[in-house]
């Protein structure tokens, strides 16, 4: 897959390089419909590109394995170890992570891509609403269960952890640091407000 690397935004040179198609009204459909910032723009564009390379290299490609291998390869709470490990993983699979990676772009790439080649303003996040929030936080709840999980049975099949079939279940709260009131995300939303908003003197 050759690319002209004279191209100036490393987007449309890395759509091109792994094949892309549609991924421009992806992202402006994301931005304007789905309340999506653009740090989720980051994650959701790198993924893709992961993908790409996966199916590349006729790897195989299960539910919520690109999500967890993203994490793997980015996030900073991650050991060293599983770093190696997936990166490994990747090279037994015929594909190059160094190179992958370097294809990956930073949420600052993703601003400057909508603004000066999608002519979107980025100045203010997208507003939200009610419902757009309950189902952004409850989706990412249900994906994270869904991932740990995966990786338990992983762990289990290695020989790293012994238990039986597990039910993961997350728990999100959320605490005021000013009056010290803890909510459960629903009850904060049907509240409005925690109890600052009801004693002034807090």
């Amino acid at each position: 897959m050759s690319v002209d690397d004279s191209r100036e935004c490393k987007i449309d040179r890395v759509c091109e390089k792994w094949e892309l198609d549609g991924i421009d009204a992806e992202l402006r459909e994301r931005r304007q419909n789905s309340d999506a910032s653009l740090r989720d723009l980051e994650s959701y564009f790198n993924q893709r590109v992961l993908e790409a390379a996966m199916r590349d290299a006729r790897a195989e490609i299960i539910e919520g394995e690109v999500e967890n291998t993203y994490h793997l390869l980015t996030d900073d709470d991650v050991s060293s170890g599983s770093k190696v490990e997936v990166n490994d993983r990747l090279r037994r699979s015929g594909i190059d992570p160094e190179a992958v990676t370097s294809d990956f772009v930073s949420y600052q790439t993703i601003r400057t891509h909508l603004q000066e080649c999608l002519d979107m303003d980025t100045s203010n996040e997208a507003n939200v609403n009610m419902s757009d929030a309950k189902n952004t936080v409850f989706k990412l709840l249900s994906r994270t269960e869904v991932i740990t999980e995966r990786t338990i049975d992983r762990l289990r099949s290695a020989g790293h952890v012994m238990i039986s079939d597990v039910d993961v279940t997350l728990s999100l709260r959320i605490a005021c640091t000013k009056c010290g009131e803890e909510y459960t995300f629903s009850r904060l939303l049907e509240r409005g407000r925690c109890n600052c908003a009801d004693d002034p003197e807090k």
